[in-house]
């Protein structure tokens, strides 16, 4: 099999799943490098790309078109710089004038998912620029598109409208109904990001109706997926649920299985938003495992909200209903459940290049929490001192990752379980009093420590209160003077702080059982103490973690894995702005490393898949578009069009934009953390000329260069007669 078509086959598993890349034979492909190429199709069979393997692909290739298809999965697998270098080396080597607009809009495809907005504006600027001298209209609308894409990324909302607007009206003057389709769905893009949810919706629904009307059943599904997400946005959650299940309805018929698990990530969210984490447990673990880890941000997004889902039912687990505690059972269950959260986030931060620190804090915080929600009465001792110890080193591990606004909550917590610690200690110090005495002390002195801020002020001030009165209450019973005075003025502190609580059910009823016990004739002082501060820990630990996890916030990434600030409205906190257009530094390609183009016949099958599959990216096309008007197609490209130059099945005479406009593979979520959003219209254009343009032209040249050696050896033999 030709080394053409094995990469062919690599990149299109990215967008359909599938067990297809099992039936290719390794030894049985053939090319310049074949060893390379099987070891990344092994890799591919397993869900990942070998990076180091694509390197060392991108620098042996020599044919154009297979450099170019590897850059292309470089991209779809999440590697943009590498992506960056080989279609960099494959512009160098291009000699194809139709291939090469394609190779700038790919490339500026790979700048936007690295970020780098003023890169791509550039690249498919350039791109514009060709397609506007060609009279190329239709390739001219998608790349108007695509900057339409890139502006909206960064907040340009008139640029944003405006470039998809005129794509739009191109589309609908050159009669393309995909293209119309795919412009009303990209306008509802925009006003979905701008938080015009009326409007985003009329346009998804005018999108959805043209798909629906071409059969285009792949792309009628991603705008379900999208009406999802702005009924999410709404809280409208029977409409919501409704579109994400028909949308993965669309996806399970045709088999496209990593779709699915992207649906699946939505669906999920709701589930969570809604605070059915019960519901979003099953299908968010599925979507982890359709998805693949190099898609990105769709993995990423989808093991967060797994993880948060783990933390919610843990938490379930643990709630107390009025007058009883959780059982032991309750709370083994809880504490695998934190550590299940704990190692999806473990996982998720060692995707990320940047902003880790956030997860790592949650990771430590979950794993702190599996150990301390198994202390119970039932629990003390030397076991109690080992869970509480691995605790405290877990949240030392939170403080080095958090930021100034959580670092005092964690501070403040350690000093709380620090004072848990003393209090279990206890129990081992039975025949020492004036040890006993001192852990009791130094457990208030800890206490009060972290209860500064603790729930209301209020309610943290009468805590304190409290504490000073079992500290003193100790002082007491030790200079054998009758305690219950100061034990009674705790009790009283202790029933204020309840009620400050209001609606904080859990530590509420502690604060109240550790009165209850205070309240009771002092014939154990030391013993009442012991218990009352083993309850006040249990209660102000519950309350100082709820302060530092806010349940409420999902976070999301975008392509380029970084994580969205939202606003209070939802909208995406961006700053990036395209400006500065200039050309990115690039090595020069050596002459040895010029391709010899010998393709076999397989392989032109394969470049001719390559030459129809996709469609282009974002350009600042305003000085190109002013006249597009006027520009005629060229007669090689009527017949392409027509098919006259490639047959080609159904699905490769017509672009495949759409599974990428609204896509999750390579984009961010909408304008509120509803769920990683799609991917932009963003035209994968390839180049459609004949393979054999190229063989003719060069025939051209052989016959001339014939007869001019003809016409001088005449000239000479007439010289010399």
């Amino acid at each position: 099999m030709d080394q053409l078509v094995v990469l062919q086959e690599i990149y299109a598993s990215f967008s359909k799943g599938g067990d297809g890349l099992q039936k290719i034979d390794i030894k049985a492909i053939e090319g310049s490098c074949p060893e390379h190429l099987g070891k990344l199709l092994d890799s591919s069979r397993k869900g990942r790309i070998d990076e180091d393997v694509c390197r060392e692909l991108s620098l042996k290739l020599q044919d154009v078109y297979e450099i170019k298809r590897l850059g292309d999965i470089c991209r779809r697998a999440g590697l943009p710089s590498l992506a960056i270098n080989t279609y960099n080396r494959a512009l160098s080597l291009c000699r194809d004038p139709i291939l090469r607009p394609v190779l700038q809009n790919n490339l500026g495809q790979a700048f936007v998912h690295q970020g780098d907005l003023a890169k791509a504006a550039f690249y498919y600027q350039l791109a514009a620029d060709c397609f506007a001298k060609e009279g190329d209209h239709i390739g001219l609308a998608h790349v108007l598109g695509n900057l339409g894409s890139a502006y909206r990324k960064s907040g340009e909302w008139d640029k944003a409208i405006e470039h998809c607007y005129r794509s739009l009206k191109t589309f609908e003057e050159k009669g393309d109904d995909l293209g119309i389709a795919q412009m009303t769905g990209s306008l509802g893009r925009i006003y979905a990001d701008m938080g015009e949810k009326e409007l985003a919706a009329r346009y998804f629904e005018r999108s959805l109706t043209d798909f629906k009307r071409l059969g285009d059943k792949k792309s009628a599904a991603w705008v379900l997926d999208r009406l999802g997400r702005i009924a999410g946005q709404r809280m409208d959650w029977d409409k919501a649920l409704y579109y994400f299940n028909s949308s993965l309805s669309l996806f399970e018929e045709q088999g496209e299985s990593q779709s699915q698990g992207i649906v699946l990530s939505n669906l999920g969210r709701i589930y969570l938003q809604m605070g059915q984490a019960t519901a979003a447990r099953e299908p968010l673990e599925r979507a982890v495992l359709l998805i693949s880890r190099q898609t990105k941000p769709s993995y990423q997004n989808a093991l967060y909200c797994l993880a948060k889902t783990y933390s919610s039912l843990a938490k379930n687990c643990l709630q107390e209903e009025p007058g009883r505690s959780s059982s032991r059972q309750q709370r083994q269950e809880a504490s695998q459940l934190f550590v299940l959260a704990s190692n999806r986030y473990h996982e998720l931060a060692s995707t990320l290049e940047k902003g880790q620190a956030e997860i790592k804090v949650a990771e430590a915080i979950a794993k702190s929490r599996s150990y301390l929600v198994r202390l119970c009465g039932d629990v003390q001792g030397e076991e109690a001192l080992i869970l509480v110890e691995r605790a405290l080193t877990f949240l030392d591990n939170a403080a080095l990752n958090a930021n100034d606004g959580n670092k005092a909550g964690i501070l403040g917590l350690q000093r709380i379980i620090a004072g848990m610690k003393e209090v279990h200690s206890i129990g081992l110090l039975a025949n020492d009093p004036l040890m006993l005495t001192r852990a009791l002390n130094n457990a208030s002195e800890y206490l009060m420590g972290g209860a500064q801020g603790w729930a209301t002020e209020e309610a943290g001030g009468f805590l304190c209160l409290a504490l000073k009165d079992i500290n003193a209450s100790i002082d007491v019973q030790r200079s054998g003077r009758d305690a219950t005075e100061k034990l009674q003025a705790a009790a009283v502190a202790l029933r204020h702080a309840e009620k400050n609580l209001g609606g904080k059910e859990s530590s509420a009823n502690r604060i109240a059982q550790a009165a209850e016990i205070l309240e009771g004739p002092a014939a154990n002082v030391s013993l009442q103490c012991q218990a009352a501060l083993q309850l006040i820990a249990g209660a102000m630990v519950s309350n100082s973690l709820n302060k530092i996890e806010d349940s409420n916030s999902i976070l999301t990434w975008d392509e380029s894995v970084y994580l969205l600030p939202v606003t209070e409205k939802g909208e995406f906190m961006v700053n990036i702005k395209i400006n500065d257009l200039h050309e990115p530094e690039s090595e020069p390609i050596a002459k040895t490393d010029l391709p010899v183009l010998e393709i076999s016949k397989e392989g032109y099958v394969a470049k001719e898949l390559i030459l129809a599959d996709g469609w282009l990216v974002p350009i600042k096309a305003d000085l190109a578009c002013k006249s597009y008007g006027q520009l005629l197609l060229p007669a090689i490209r009527q017949q392409l069009r027509a098919g006259k130059e490639m047959p080609l099945k159904p699905e490769e005479g017509k672009p495949e934009p759409f599974e990428k406009a609204f896509s999750e593979a390579n984009e961010f979520s909408e304008a509120t953390p509803t769920a990683p959003a799609a991917p932009d219209p963003e035209i994968e254009i390839e180049s459609q000329e004949s393979p054999f343009c190229r063989s003719k032209a060069l025939f051209l040249l052989k016959v001339m260069t014939a007869l001019l050696v003809m016409l001088l050896a005449i000239e000479a033999i007439l010289y010399l007669i």
